[in-house]
């Protein structure tokens, strides 16, 4: 069969279904995008300090909504995806909805996590960076971890518009390593995140004379409470 004759066999509804699929999802992308650069940063409610991480600092600010947003909001999703996966895996006969439910998360899991990225690139890892803000290794590690996540994510949305993938069988491995690789950096940030930085770096080594760096418990990761 050529490739002419599988495009004609292609229905018409379809191809529009998924040009305008596709559409949609670049249109919550960019949305996502703009509003991870312009949400204003806060840091009222904020526990800064040497005895917790800017990971943990950014989910205690503004409550519930920084814990809702950078925490719930991706974890949700990949536990959706995690768990349709293993339905779609073990079962052929699975109702519609598991396989619909899979799809949207996956659509919606990479323009969530560019906002996110965007909005703590620009918030945090910029000024924390140019500031000598960061509270050591394990600080370090929890941001870049959490950020890292947002690139698995994009993959299963490009899975998921079919712009990633040969065939069926690909498509499920590329989904499966994808979920499987956020769900790993996300418990790496999860767990440096929690740890207290100054037991893989003592602020009064920093410098000489055993001074702390300057501005390094004045620099606040930033927050997005909804205005």
């Amino acid at each position: 069969m050529t490739a002419t004759s599988v495009r004609e066999t292609t229905p018409p509804d379809t191809r529009t279904r998924n040009v305008a699929l596709i559409a949609v999802v670049a249109a919550a992308a960019a949305v996502s995008a703009l509003v991870g650069l312009l949400v204003t940063p806060s840091s009222s409610g904020a526990m800064p300090g040497m005895s917790s991480t800017h990971y943990m600092e950014l989910l205690a600010t503004n409550q519930p909504w920084n814990l809702l947003i950078f925490m719930a909001t991706p974890v949700v999703l990949a536990e959706i995806l995690a768990v349709s996966e293993l339905a779609l895996l073990f079962r052929s006969d699975n109702p519609a909805w598991v396989k619909s439910l899979s799809r949207t998360a996956g659509l919606i899991a990479g323009p969530v996590m560019v906002g996110i990225l965007l909005h703590l690139l620009r918030y945090a890892v910029v000024p924390l960076t140019t500031g000598g803000g960061w509270r050591g290794v394990a600080d370090v590690i929890a941001v870049s971890f959490y950020l890292v996540g947002a690139f698995p994510m994009v993959g299963i949305t490009l899975v998921e518009l079919g712009l990633l993938g040969r065939d069926a069988e690909h498509v499920r491995k590329l989904h499966a390593t994808f979920v499987g690789a956020f769900l790993v950096v996300a418990h790496v940030a999860m767990i440096f995140g929690m740890l207290d930085p100054t037991l893989l770096w003592n602020p009064t080594h920093a410098m000489p004379g055993g001074t702390s760096m300057p501005g390094m418990n004045h620099v606040p990761l930033a927050s997005a409470t909804p205005r």
